[in-house]
């Protein structure tokens, strides 16, 4: 408090005695603007100072009752040292003040006003038992004081005796049935216990008092909307703001209107400070109906992100000046690292073309279409980053943050982040260490369900910029209360108004800011064109290569691979000459075995029809399938894998090694489909004295001169497999017919060759 003399706030702010709340707030802002804080800070400080004492019920009750009227006798004096304690206490000087009252009490120990004043100065230094004994001695002397028990309750709340306060409470709205005070403090004191709904009722009830006014009739509405809101009846407090708006139509009294607005406001700084963000948003933006002229009543966003070329030319000069002060210029690092990230993302885009343009392997459609879709997306990435390293050279700020009246500011190159302090519930502070040494402090804060964190260098500025944040909120929540934000200095520094033209993702972008999509569509286009360009070359380099790998090798598997996967009109030609004389010198081997004279001599036409196939078809794979008769053999007793090694032994013998390959139906990927297939099914006939097996045979594929078979052998015979088989070869005259040397090498041929 300062030592000057009080002046009398009703001709501060030039108000009858009997204004009502309405006036005193219209005269505060209207001798505001004709003195502003930047210019008229003397004289803002004591509009202020008044304001706040005639917007405050109590203290200005306190107030009147003290001020020294035109008087004789002892009412006059006693009223003199009842101005003199006031101006005692307002100086600093508590004992003396103290010893005022006393003294007066002493004397007048039935001036009330005196000991009234003595217990609110208790309550208000915290000395919260000598305030209750004063106001039970009040009350010992005047039990109908209904301002007595009203006093007497907030001292028994600091003193946490809920239901004693609630008493008092009550009591006092008894002795004070026109009044409103006791009926809120009852009603605070009921939420306090958890009876929300006694509240509510106490409420909606006090609207009914004999000669209320109808200004207190629409603060208590607001009152139990907002907390309903609080306790989650969103449903209600819904249908009591369509009520209020309905009372209050766009033709009632405009300053009607504008007090109501303000009771919204006070009432969203009440749910700001619960940390009701969504309701306080709420009764904010139904409030803006009454006050539209407001800068500052109006619905926070949590976050806002807006271009620095979006915002209007004082909060870039705002700007300007905080990056003088804090250092927040753009420095080499600010440009370094996007200009290295740019040249990483070129640099690994020329690597991607180089590896699609001179890649040798060939490709598939599916693999064309995976180099299209990273092509578009190292384009587009690449555009994003020299997009973002243009706007970083292209702006003069660093990285820096600030505090501005109403928000936490986070300032990036060309955009800020804007975090408005009444959604700020949570402040931590961390500390980094590194072995035992201090590094930084992570400030982090919590916005709603919105995390932040900055990292501070050193303790003590860590420290400092936390308390100036939590004093601020404290403030904004205060002048938001109190309905004298608008009069904040700097408020005009980042208009309300431009935060509530964000999109739903919270972002304000500049008017005439192109989009960064069409120019990132068009870089992945140029991607998935150069791709495009890529495949007709790249096809033709990657048949070359396969070409120079094919005719570097002797192998006919390789050569009809590449005739039969990759039939390139250049080299086609070239490799079916190669493959044809391969093929002609497997006829030549043919010939020199199976000679004019020989029992194989007719399975020439045989032979010779399949290596006519190979040539057309290019595939030289021949499969032997084996089916048993249910039952009729176990797996150990399964001659299949014979089969194929003695097919693969006869065509070896006929036309040589490496011409045909001979599998049981799984053979390999790379050696095509099956060129002709040999069907066995094995059956059993039962008969006396022995029974019989029963080879079935049938060629399935080519158009070959052999007739299908049914061989028979006796199923007793360990070497009947054999036996069948070579009834195969002189059925159908392959190589081995006549010549009786084992071809399915069993586990009996296997012994008789060990024989010497």
């Amino acid at each position: 408090m300062n030592n000057e003399p009080r002046q009398n706030p009703y001709e501060v702010l030039g108000v009858e005695k009997d204004a009502d709340a309405r006036a005193i707030k219209k005269a505060y802002f209207e001798r505001v603007r004709q003195n502003p804080p930047e210019t008229h800070p003397e004289e803002f400080r004591r509009l202020r100072e008044a304001y706040e004492l005639l917007s405050d019920p109590e203290a200005r009750q306190a107030f009147d009752a003290s001020a020294a009227q035109q008087a004789d006798g002892p009412a006059a004096a006693g009223k003199a040292h009842l101005q003199e304690a006031i101006n005692l206490f307002e100086a600093g000087d508590k004992d003396g003040g103290r010893k005022v009252l006393t003294t007066l009490l002493t004397e007048q120990p039935d001036f009330h006003d005196a000991r009234l004043l003595l217990g609110r100065h208790f309550l208000f230094e915290g000395e919260f038992q000598q305030a209750l004994a004063e106001f039970d001695a009040l009350l010992a002397r005047a039990p109908d004081h209904w301002q007595g028990h009203l006093q007497r309750g907030w001292a028994l709340i600091r003193l946490e005796r809920l239901k004693e306060a609630a008493d008092a409470f009550w009591r006092a709205g008894k002795h004070g049935p026109t009044e409103v005070g006791p009926r809120v403090a009852l009603a605070d004191c009921l939420e306090a216990m958890g009876q929300v709904a006694d509240s509510l009722k106490v409420l909606e009830q006090a609207q009914s008092l004999p000669g209320i006014s109808r200004m207190d009739v629409l603060a208590l509405k607001v009152r139990r909307i907002a907390t309903m809101l609080e306790y989650g009846q969103e449903a209600d407090a819904a249908k009591e703001l369509e009520r209020l708006d309905a009372e209050l139509p766009e033709d009632a009294d405009p300053e009607l209107r504008r007090w109501a607005g303000g009771q919204l406001t006070a009432a969203a700084a009440h749910l700001f400070a619960q940390q009701k963000s969504q309701g306080a948003n709420r009764l904010l933006a139904f409030g803006r109906r009454f006050n539209p002229e407001s800068a500052t009543e109006v619905a926070y966003p949590t976050r806002v992100t807006v271009e620095v070329d979006a915002l209007p030319s004082v909060t870039r000069e705002w700007l300007h000046s905080e990056a003088e002060r804090i250092g927040g210029w753009r420095v080499l690092t600010t440009w370094v690292m996007p200009a290295i990230f740019t040249l990483i993302c070129a640099t690994a885009l020329c690597f991607l073309l180089a590896f699609i343009y001179l890649g040798t392997a060939e490709r598939g459609v599916w693999e064309w279409l995976g180099c299209a879709v990273v092509a578009a997306l190292g384009f587009g990435a690449m555009c994003f980053q020299a997009r973002y390293l243009l706007r970083v050279m292209a702006s003069p700020y660093g990285r820096f943050n600030t505090i501005h009246p109403l928000h936490l500011i986070q300032v990036a190159i060309d955009r800020i982040t804007v975090w408005p302090l009444v959604h700020l519930q949570d402040l931590k502070l961390v500390e980094h260490q590194n072995n035992g040494v201090y590094q930084h402090t992570n400030i982090q804060l919590r916005f709603n369900d919105q995390r932040m964190v900055m990292a501070v260098r050193g303790k003590e500025k860590a420290e400092s910029l936390a308390q100036e944040l939590i004093a601020r909120r404290r403030r904004v929540l205060e002048l938001l209360g109190r309905g004298m934000l608008d009069a904040e200095s700097g408020v005009e520094h980042l208009p309300p108004a431009l935060l509530a033209g964000a999109d739903k993702k919270g972002h304000v972008r500049a008017p005439d800011a192109p989009s960064p999509w069409p120019g990132m569509f068009a870089a992945a286009g140029i991607g998935v064109l150069l791709v495009g360009g890529a495949v007709w070359p790249q096809k033709r380099s990657s048949a070359e290569h396969a070409w120079m790998r094919v005719a570097a090798r002797a192998d006919l598997g390789p050569m009809l691979e590449y005739l039969r996967e990759h039939p390139d009109p250049r080299f086609a030609p070239q490799l079916q000459a190669r493959v044809d004389a391969e093929l002609g010198k497997a006829r030549t081997r043919l010939e020199a075995r199976l000679d004019p004279g020989s029992a194989a001599a007719p399975s020439r036409a045989f032979f010779t029809g399949l290596l006519d196939a190979v040539s057309r078809t290019h595939s030289r794979r021949v499969t032997v399938t084996y089916q048993a008769q249910e039952g009729a053999r176990t797996p150990q007793d399964d001659p299949s894998e014979l089969l194929v090694s003695a097919w693969q032994r006869a065509v070896d013998e006929a036309l040589g090694q490496g011409v045909l390959v001979v599998d049981g139906g799984r053979g390999s990927q790379h050696e095509g489909p099956a060129l002709m297939t040999l069907h066995v099914q094995e059956g059993i006939q039962a008969g006396s004295p022995s029974s019989q097996r029963i080879w079935s045979v049938k060629q399935e594929g080519l158009d070959l001169p052999v007739e299908p078979l049914e061989l028979v052998a006796d199923a007793a015979d360990p070497r009947a497999s054999e036996a069948l088989f070579h009834a195969w070869v002189d059925r159908w005259h392959l190589p081995g017919a006549g010549d009786r040397r084992p071809l399915l090498l069993t586990a009996s041929t296997l012994v008789q060759e060990a024989r010497p």
